[in-house]
This record gives structure tokens, sequence and C-alpha cells, in this order.
């Protein structure tokens, strides 16, 4: 017997690894038949495989018979409807994999309960119990029941297929997880067709995020060309003059008025660079490190919050050398890391949060190894740093009073 293969009945079904092909073929030839019978619908024309393509490609490789059964149904949507479900219930497949077939039968669903919805409606008739039945499976709880899988994976199925059906598809064909898919479909549209491209290719998807956010970011920035202190940064490093209101803060250094210009909080919280607030320079997703003292720390926060950014970590910097505190010896300052949007490290690495590094003698001055730490977490972007002295870094822009 003669079957076709209808291409979109074919795109319905997770295609096998080559070594779970392989392994199939062996056993079909050990055994010397075909046990399993294929699956058709017979239409008035041809007679459609709807399961049982590998054994068919083994059946006509190797010349082995072959028995079918006959699967009775209305139209095509019904026959995908028979494919999907009969798919779902294949031991080789991921549960991810199972959500995506899940989403295709929440669709196929909605699809044929609203065709039989608008043909009663021309009839002027009640919606008749199949059509109530078919409409009630648009919900994806009722599809995770039936499944027996989280809702939650199904709904980030249909999120990804109606993002990006290329990657829907790589969730189909197991290439990738429903949480890597999500990750590729949220970004911009060229860094995921970059992504999508370099996971084809072999490249493992943290990787293939990263290098094509980078590759995006650059691309766009070199074709804006901006010049310093214009256009948006993506990393923002700080060490603002705090202005010590009602402290006693003379050390060994003197007090921080004697060496540079204070800003109270509120001049903090409104500070521009240029014409331009804080929190209107930096990108979409970008990143603050700032430098704050105990005696600050509380402070601190609404500063974050009104240059646009949210608290998320901190550094500890041993200075090694004791400073004669109130309650204690102030020993040590924190670098606050905050985010706006999503800014997480570019390179994965596991970075000590307490740094012993011996304080130098002049006031305020920070270790540039903590530059050096940043630089390593983040590989790409524009930088900036705010109130630094001296010449700017390599690599950074600088603005303050005292840059040279």
């Amino acid at each position: 017997m003669t079957l076709v293969i209808d291409d979109e009945f074919k795109s319905l079904i997770p295609a096998l690894l080559p070594e779970e092909f392989k392994q199939l073929e062996m056993n079909i030839l050990q055994d010397g038949e075909i046990k399993e019978p294929l699956a058709i619908w017979k239409t008035d024309k041809v007679n459609l495989l709807l399961d049982g393509h590998n054994r068919y490609k083994v059946a006509n490789k190797n010349n082995i018979a072959f028995l079918t059964t006959e699967i009775d149904l209305i139209d095509r949507d019904h026959a995908k409807l028979w494919i999907a479900t009969h798919q779902l219930g294949r031991r080789n497949l991921t549960d991810d994999q199972r959500a995506y077939i899940a989403n295709e039968i929440r669709d196929i669903r909605s699809k044929i309960a609203k065709r039989i919805s608008e043909e009663n409606l021309l009839k002027g008739t009640k919606k008749p119990e199949s059509a109530k039945s078919a409409q009630s499976g648009r919900t994806s709880t009722l599809i995770a029941n039936e499944s027996k899988l989280p809702e939650r994976k199904i709904r980030l199925a249909q999120e990804i297929k109606k993002i990006d059906p290329i990657v829907s598809e790589m969730v189909r064909s197991g290439d990738i997880s429903l949480v890597e898919g999500r990750k590729i479909a949220n970004l911009s549209i060229i860094a995921r067709q970059m992504a999508t491209k370099s996971v084809k290719n072999g490249k493992d998807v943290r990787t293939a995020i990263r290098e094509a956010k980078k590759e995006n970011y650059n691309t766009i920035v070199a074709a804006s060309k901006p010049k310093k202190l214009e256009g948006t940064y993506r990393i923002l490093y700080a060490d603002p003059p705090w202005k010590y209101i009602g402290l006693n803060q003379v050390d060994e250094y003197g007090h921080a008025e004697c060496h540079y210009d204070c800003l109270d909080d509120n001049q903090l919280k409104n500070y521009k660079v240029g014409n331009r607030l804080v929190k209107d320079i930096m990108d979409k997703n970008s990143v603050l490190f700032i430098w704050v003292t105990s005696p600050m720390l509380e402070r601190c926060f609404p500063i974050i919050e009104a240059w646009g950014f949210e608290y998320k970590s901190s550094f500890v910097w041993d200075k090694v050398k004791h400073n004669m505190g109130h309650y204690n010896s102030v020993r040590h300052e924190l670098l606050l890391i905050s985010t706006k949007g999503s800014c997480k490290p570019d390179i994965p690495k596991l970075v000590d949060s307490v740094q012993s590094i011996e304080r130098s003698n002049k006031h305020s001055e920070k270790p540039e190894e903590f530059r050096t730490i940043i630089d390593s977490l983040y590989d790409h972007g524009r930088r900036l740093e705010l109130f630094h002295r001296g010449k700017p870094p390599e690599g950074w822009d600088a603005e303050g009073n005292e840059v040279i």
C-alpha cells in the first residue's frame, strides 16, 4: 500500500534524534516485522499517514511489510487534533516538548470550536454540545489537566509561539527548553535572530544569548555614534561626595569638605549630567555601582531609587587599616549594586563579595581593583563614572569637577 505523507501533518510530530531512529530500525530488523500498525486517514483520493512516519521510512528502506489501521475523521482539523493528542503520550518527549504539543491541541480545539460556532450562527441554530465541549478546550487549565502538565508550561509555550514561531519550533524539536526559549524570545528581533542562528550552529544557549546581546548593543552604539556624555550608558560607577550632616567625620584625612565640595541628599537625587537627570542618561537595562559608608547607608537607597535603579547586592571593601568610629572600628566601605530593567552580569562568574585591600593615604580614594571587577563582570556597554577625579580610565567616560 502506498501512503501519502502530508507535510503539515508530519510537522506536528517531533522528529526522532538520529540515534533514536537508528535504534528503531535495529529493533524492527531484529523482529523482522513492524508490529504496530501505521495509522492512516482514508480520504476520497489518498491514504494519508497520521502516525508511524519513522516506521514507514524503515519499511520502505528495508522492504518490510506493514499493517495499517484506519482512523475515521471529519476533516483536516480533526486529523491534526488526533495527531497532536496521540503524540502527547510519547515516552521519548520531554515535558517541555509535551507542553508545546498541549498548546497545539489548545489551538486546534479553539479553531474547531470557532468554526462550529460560526456555522451555527449562520444556520441560526443553537450551539450543539460538541461545540461547547470543543470550546471549553480553549482553556490551558483543561489541557493541563488532560496532559498532567503544569499550566504555566503550556502558557509559556503559547507565549513563545506568539512571539517567534522559529524559537517555538526549536522547543518542539527538543533543541532548547521552554525557559531557554523564553530567554531567546525576550530578546530584540535582531538579537533573537543572532541567538537562534548561533544555537542552531551548536552554541549553548547562554553563550548564544550573551554574544547576541553584545553584538546587537555594539551595532546600535556604532550606528548612533554618541559623543561623550551624550546618549545613554549601560554601566554607571559613582562615588558621591556625601554631605555628613550632623556627623563628626573628622579622621586622619580631615573632614570631607576640606577635600571637595559635598552634596546633600536632595542635590544627589536631582543630580544632572549636562542638563539631564541621572535616570535619563541610563539604558533601560543598566547597572549602577555606588559607594557608600556605613553611616550613610540608609540615606543611599532613596538616591538609588531617584536615579531609576533597584538595589540588588553589594561588595564590602575591607580597608585593613582601622578607622575610628562612634560604635566600632569602621574599616570597611560598601559598594552597592543596583539595576534598572534586567542587567545581570554578562560573564557568569563568582567574585568574592569581600575584598581586602589596604587603603591608601589619599582621602576617599577607591582601589582600582573594583573597577577591574566591574569590567570583568560586564564585558560590553558604554561606561560612565560620576564624580571622577583625575584622568578617565580607558573605555570609560567621566563626569565631575575634578576630571582632567
